[in-house]
C-alpha cells in the first residue's frame, strides 16, 4: 500500500508540474505566454491525435469516393466511345450487306435470307437498338445493363458471320465461273477456212467408197500443210496418238463435261496427261487417217454427246484469224 500510494503521490506531482509555452514575435508586439499543467498539455495532444486520426478516416473515404467516382465516369466514357464504335460498325454491316444485295443481283444468285423466310429482308438497327444506344450515349449508370451490351455484341457477331458466308459464297461462284470460262472453248483451233460444217453431208470419200451420207461430228477447216492448230480452252491432254480414221489426234478435257478433238495432225507437240492453257500450240495441221487433203477436223464434246462447234467459236476477221479479240459468242443450248 506504502509503494502504491508513493507511485500516485508521484503522477499527481508530476501531472500538476506547470508547463511555460512563450512566443516571441519579431515585431513590435509583446511576447505571448501560456501556462498550463502537464496534465492539461497531454489532454490537448491526445485530442490532436485523436482529430487526426478522425480527420484522416473521413477524408480517405472521401478520397476512395471521389476515385471510384472518377473512374466510373472514365468507364462511362470509354463505354460511350464504344457504343459509338459499335453503331459505326452497325452501318458498316447495313452497306456491306447492300453491297451483298447488288452483288447477288448482278450474278442471278438467289438472296441468302431467302434460306431463312422468317427473316425480313431489310437493313439497319431497330428501334430496341436504337433506344440502347442512346441509353448508352447518356452515360447515366441507372439505364445501364449488361444484356443491353449482350445483345448488341451478339447481333453484330451475327450479322458479320452471315455477311463473311454470303462474301465467301459470291466469292466461290465468281472463281467457278472464272473456271468454267476459262474450260469452255472459245477460239478458233486454228486458221483456214471452212470446208465441211457439224451435221448431216455427202460423204466427201464417197468417190472412192460409195458412200452417200454420213453425220459429221464437226467442223473442218482446212489450209497449208503444218499450219499450227491451237487449243480452244484450257484444260489436261487426255489423248495424244493414233486413232483409226482420225489419223494423228489429240483430245482435251476441259472439266464441266468439255471435251475437244483435234484430227489429222501430221505432228503433235503436247503429250497426254500435259496441262494446256487456251491459245496454246499443241500441233500441226496434217493429212493423217481418213482425209483428202490438209485440214483440221476439230470436235467438242458436252456431258458426253458432241455438239455444233460453232456454237462456240468467235467471229473472225482479217486480222485476227483465231478470233481471240471478239466477245465469246452465246454457247449453244445454255
Amino acid at each position: 500500500m506504502n509503494r502504491l500510494g508513493g507511485v500516485q503521490s508521484r503522477l499527481s506531482e508530476f501531472l500538476g508540474r506547470k508547463i511555460t509555452v512563450m512566443v516571441i514575435p519579431h515585431a513590435a508586439w509583446k511576447p505571448w505566454r501560456w501556462q498550463v499543467s502537464v496534465a492539461f498539455a497531454l489532454f490537448c495532444f491526445a485530442l490532436w491525435v485523436g482529430a487526426t486520426f478522425w480527420a484522416g478516416f473521413i477524408c480517405s473515404r472521401h478520397v476512395d469516393y471521389w476515385i471510384t467516382k472518377a473512374d466510373n465516369r472514365v468507364m462511362l466514357a470509354k463505354l460511350s466511345s464504344v457504343a459509338a464504335e459499335m453503331d459505326k460498325a452497325r452501318e458498316i454491316l447495313d452497306v456491306a450487306k447492300s453491297t451483298d444485295r447488288q452483288l447477288r443481283v448482278l450474278l442471278s444468285l438467289s438472296r441468302r435470307e431467302d434460306a431463312f423466310p422468317g427473316e425480313a429482308a431489310v437493313g439497319g438497327p431497330t428501334g430496341a437498338d436504337r433506344l440502347t444506344l442512346q441509353r448508352l450515349l447518356a452515360i447515366d449508370p441507372s439505364l445501364m445493363r449488361q444484356s443491353d451490351w449482350h445483345r448488341r455484341l451478339k447481333g453484330l457477331r451475327e450479322e458479320s458471320n452471315k455477311r463473311l458466308a454470303s462474301f465467301q459464297e459470291i466469292a466461290w461462284y465468281i472463281g467457278n465461273q472464272r473456271s468454267l470460262l476459262q474450260a469452255t472453248p472459245s477460239i478458233w483451233p486454228t486458221s483456214g477456212q471452212l470446208t465441211s460444217l457439224f451435221g448431216y453431208r455427202i460423204s466427201p470419200m464417197q468417190r472412192f467408197e460409195g458412200d452417200v451420207g454420213e453425220y459429221h461430228q464437226g467442223v473442218d477447216i482446212a489450209d497449208k500443210p503444218d499450219t499450227l492448230i491451237y487449243a480452244t480452252a484450257n484444260g489436261t491432254v487426255r489423248f495424244a496418238g493414233w486413232s483409226h480414221g482420225y489419223g494423228q489426234m489429240i483430245v482435251i478435257d476441259h472439266g464441266y463435261g468439255i471435251s475437244t478433238l483435234y484430227a489429222h495432225t501430221s505432228k503433235s507437240l503436247v503429250k497426254t496427261g500435259a496441262r494446256v492453257a487456251r491459245g496454246q500450240a499443241i500441233g500441226y495441221m496434217g493429212t493423217t487417217g481418213r482425209s483428202t487433203g490438209a485440214h483440221l477436223h476439230y470436235e467438242i464434246w458436252r456431258q458426253g454427246r458432241p455438239v455444233n462447234p460453232m456454237g462456240f467459236l468467235k467471229v473472225r476477221s482479217a486480222g485476227d484469224p483465231l478470233g481471240w479479240a471478239q466477245p465469246a459468242v452465246r454457247i449453244a443450248g445454255r
